[in-house]
């Protein structure tokens, strides 16, 4: 029986504007491949955003500037995407417990609340906050915690990034890819819209 519905964040409930980082990567001095490196993007997702403008080594005025760009950037993607919402609201109203586990950098958590996602959650679980990430089995497990329920009660629905779905199989839970990245052959789903039929 399913008791909770826990979702990864960007490119499943939220798209993140990759066309948009290009003011950012000028901000900070990196080109997209350096950014994209996994030793970049792990010091972004496990810790504040400032600490990694200081990893950088960037000169105060420069880091305030990238900060505000990052920050500006996320609040400007910090928006639903179509029928999330109410699909969220649907699991609610049946009962389900929602949940939310995102690898993202610290300006997520400080615009939550003020988002339209702010007070739909029964648990929100981001990578910044606990210095983990997906796949790692912690993450999930500490998101089940605070929800309450065992693995095999809950389901993850994400786009596949981050090896997320392996991870949440390998903890227990159902997983359900929402859209077609390669490399997963389990359950998938073209739109959340679908999603409730399937829990």
């Amino acid at each position: 029986m399913t008791r909770a519905a826990v979702f990864d964040l960007w490119d499943t409930l939220a798209a993140w504007p990759h066309e948009d980082m290009t003011p950012l990567l000028h901000a900070v001095g990196l080109g997209p491949d350096e950014w994209a490196s996994p030793d970049h993007r792990d010091r972004r997702w496990t810790g504040a955003f400032r600490g990694y403008l200081d990893w950088l080594g960037l000169d105060p005025r420069a880091a305030a500037r990238a900060g505000e760009i990052r920050t500006e950037t996320t609040r400007r993607a910090l928006v639903p995407v179509d029928g999330a919402l109410s699909v969220l609201d649907e699991l609610r109203g049946r009962g389900l417990r929602l949940g939310l586990v995102s690898n993202c950098s610290s300006e997520v958590g400080e615009l939550w609340d003020e988002s339209p996602f702010g007070g739909r959650f029964d648990a929100v679980v981001l990578s910044a906050d606990v210095a983990m990430c997906k796949p790692d089995p912690r993450i999930y497990r500490l998101a089940l915690e605070r929800l309450g329920v065992v693995p095999r009660d809950a389901v993850f629905v994400g786009d596949g990034d981050s090896d997320e779905l392996a991870g949440a199989e390998g903890v227990g839970m159902k997983a359900i890819q929402l859209g077609s990245r390669a490399g997963w052959h389990g359950r998938r789903i073209d739109s959340l819209g679908e999603l409730p039929a399937l829990v």
